[in-house]
């Protein structure tokens, strides 16, 4: 990795970005959310917080080295094809996988040359590590809304799945974060913590678009990127965006603003041709757009 210089906005340029960006997020998430996972969902499912919790985990899980929208589209296949069941009563469904894994496999794409393993590979591990999971975790804690609930809080569900040997294997860390965002927000469609929590307790999840926006508008002075490429390594850039945040914008609600940037990220902010004039977030730009997320 090397380090990468920037032209960076001044301090009040930072909390005005963060405050539209916390904006941005708010107005897009649940309509994001609704439109690509949820609205295919029958009424009562939809109502249903353990079902969510369910039903997301899989989305999570399978929304990290893959497009997004073959994540998704695979597990609205799957909710076509086998209903609520296969989310409530997984048991069922053991002696079916290889079923499943055929199903999901004519919609799920990830990107096995980064794990090095056959997509089949992938699918098995990701899908049948989630049912696995899922009968084990049920099992033992009966749901997992109260299982969640019991850690208090985002920050200690976080801590707590990361090293959950059931759940963490299954996961890069900014997914978990993703998820954990989605279950527990007071404003997003499952609300474990029944609204009790602060949202400036929900982690940011900080991957490579809102890495390279937070980046190319300056509000960082400087990032890592990968060696020989001005690809941002998010990574290794995590913890310390998520410092700055938090110092700039005390109480903010960091996964809103997490996800304006990923808004803007991949809806303005492209690789190769940025469209800075449509952008919502322009005026607050220093405009370092040779850094990528990829």
């Amino acid at each position: 990795m090397s380090q990468i210089k920037l032209q960076e906005l001044s301090q009040e340029g930072k909390v005005d970005l963060l405050k539209r960006l916390e904006k941005l997020g708010s107005q897009n998430l649940k309509n994001d959310l609704y439109s690509t996972l949820l609205s295919s969902l029958k009424s009562k499912d939809k109502q249903n917080k353990e079902f969510l919790t369910r039903y997301l985990l899989l989305v999570a899980i399978l929304d990290q080295q893959a497009e997004s929208t073959s994540a998704r589209q695979t597990v609205i296949k799957i909710y076509e094809k086998y209903g609520n069941e296969f989310f409530m009563k997984p048991e069922n469904f053991l002696g079916k996988i290889k079923e499943v894994l055929t199903l999901a496999r004519e919609v799920y794409n990830p990107k096995s040359r980064v794990i090095r393993m056959r997509k089949e590979g992938i699918i098995m591990l990701r899908i049948g590590g989630y049912m696995l999971a899922l009968v084990n975790l049920i099992n033992k804690h009966g749901t997992l809304v109260d299982y969640f609930k019991s850690f208090g809080n985002p920050e200690n569900l976080l801590k707590a799945l990361l090293n959950d040997v059931l759940i963490g294997g299954l996961f890069f860390e900014k997914a978990l974060r993703m998820y954990i965002g989605w279950i527990s927000h007071p404003n997003l469609y499952v609300n474990i913590f029944d609204g009790k929590i602060q949202v400036d307790t929900i982690p940011m999840v900080v991957d490579g678009h809102v890495c390279k926006v937070m980046a190319r508008t300056g509000f960082l002075s400087s990032v890592k990127v990968e060696k020989d490429k001005p690809i941002v390594t998010a990574e290794s850039e995590r913890k310390k965006i998520e410092n700055l945040v938090r110092k700039y914008y005390p109480r903010g609600d960091y996964f809103m603003i997490d996800y304006g940037a990923f808004y803007v990220g991949i809806n303005f902010c492209k690789e190769d041709e940025p469209r800075c004039n449509e952008c919502p977030i322009a005026e607050y730009c220093m405009r370092n757009t040779y850094v990528r997320a990829y």
